[in-house]
């Protein structure tokens, strides 16, 4: 069997403790296999096509515009607190994503890690009592189903 090694993962945030968890495991294993490390924050919305926060602010519907900087406001405390979680001197090369998409946010993110060439998805689910507790929360469950590469769910 050949050795394994993750390049680049991707980490799922929305704000969640399960997704912040998430990212704690994501930095573990960045730093483990020097890897690159994106964390995304996918908002499904009514639009015509994908913005991103990469994209020039003229190439943006003002009214798109208005949503992305919700959306940089809103993210930006979630990943400070990762960028902040790294080692001083990690190895880790940590990028921040921001997609506004007519598509499901399980499907932009899977989009996204294949265009992208992630070896590796790390997402959280909710914890859930009874028998739900089988269960994976939707966008974890679309995920794992879809994923062109490994994908680690983190409760």
């Amino acid at each position: 069997m050949d050795e394994i090694s993750f390049s680049k993962i991707l980490v799922a945030i929305d704000g969640s403790d399960q997704s912040l968890d998430a990212a704690s495991y994501a930095i573990s294993l960045a730093e483990v296999y020097r890897s690159e490390l994106i964390a995304l924050y996918v908002i499904s919305a009514l639009t015509q096509d994908d913005y991103d926060s990469d994209m020039q602010i003229e190439k943006i519907p003002e009214s798109v515009s208005k949503v992305m900087d919700k959306a940089k406001s809103e993210s930006d405390p979630w990943f400070s607190r990762i960028r902040n979680e790294l080692k001083k001197d990690s190895p880790v090369k940590f990028h921040t994503k921001i997609i506004l998409s007519p598509v499901k946010v399980s499907g932009s993110i899977v989009n996204y890690a294949e265009n992208a060439g992630v070896d590796l998805i790390v997402v959280g689910t909710r914890g859930r009592s009874g028998f739900k507790r089988l269960l994976l929360g939707s966008v974890a469950s679309d995920i794992v189903t879809y994923s062109h590469c490994p994908v680690l769910v983190v409760k």
